[in-house]
Parts: structure tokens; C-alpha cells; sequence
């Protein structure tokens, strides 16, 4: 199966702004729910359920990270 990479983006939307959001929510929110599980009553899903938003929270803002670094190499080749 071929990886392919995504075009770089033209501008930064109204939705990339909320995903980032998304994704800086996700971080904590994944946190709190693994030190609450093991705090409270240790269960392997409630640790896996915070894993995993701990680790598409770090996915998001790393994708989104990786976009706007495109998007502003695009710009500083258009000025140029």
C-alpha cells in the first residue's frame, strides 16, 4: 500500500483552527482520564480508552504542526 503525501495547503481554515483545538483538548482531556482511572478503580479499559485519546490528541496537533510548517514554506517560496 503507497503512502501518499497530502498537496501543501493553500491557506489555513476556519476547520484547521478547530482541529487544532481539537487536538489541544484531546492531550489533557486523555490525561485526566488515565490518572482518574487509576486513581479511582484501575481498569484496563479506562486506561486504554485514555491512551488512546492521549495518543490522536499528539497525532492531530503533530499533522497540524506538519502542515502549517508546508504551508508557511509555500509562502515564504512565493514571496521570494
Amino acid at each position: 500500500m503507497l503512502r501518499r503525501s497530502l498537496p501543501p495547503p493553500e491557506r489555513l481554515t476556519t476547520l484547521d483552527i478547530l482541529h487544532i483545538a481539537l487536538g489541544a483538548l484531546m492531550v489533557p482531556l486523555g490525561v485526566i482520564i488515565i490518572v482518574r482511572t487509576l486513581a479511582v478503580a484501575p481498569t484496563v479499559l479506562g486506561v486504554l480508552v485514555g491512551g488512546a485519546m492521549l495518543a490522536f490528541g499528539v497525532h492531530r496537533l503533530y499533522l497540524a504542526g506538519s502542515r502549517l510548517r508546508l504551508l508557511r514554506q509555500e509562502r515564504r517560496g512565493k514571496s521570494r
